[in-house]
């Protein structure tokens, strides 16, 4: 073998395992606890339907629902934390009747809003 060709080199991938079907879980499913399949079922079982959420849950719900779809779209930007200007912001609703008028706070400065 001369020492210009490259040997091969064996790459072994680790198969994640679904733990509730048994099932190999999906590339990019690797960190997440189960397949799609079994944790859109969780959800499916778990997460309480609209209809069962109390009238301020439902007006909480629809105004993140309706922000978020303006932020995929494009209509609303995200910008940097308004307190400390970190890039990594979330939403924040002052008020839920107004989904689209929002402020852009860290985590930290989101959980020291509502300590407040």
């Amino acid at each position: 073998m001369k020492q210009s060709q490259k040997q091969k080199r064996f790459v072994f991938k680790r198969e994640y395992i679904c733990p509730l079907c048994g099932n190999p879980k999906e590339e990019h499913r690797k960190k997440s606890g189960y397949c799609l399949k079994c944790a859109a079922k969780y959800m499916r079982e778990t997460r309480p339907k609209h209809s069962e959420l109390t009238e301020e849950q439902r007006i909480k719900a629809n105004a993140r629902a309706y922000a978020n779809v303006y932020l995929r779209r494009g209509k609303i930007k995200k910008k940097n934390c308004t307190y400390c200007g970190s890039k990594n912001s979330q939403m924040h609703h002052n008020d839920y009747s107004k989904p689209l008028k929002v402020i852009w706070v860290c985590r930290p400065c989101h959980l020291k809003l509502h300590d407040d």
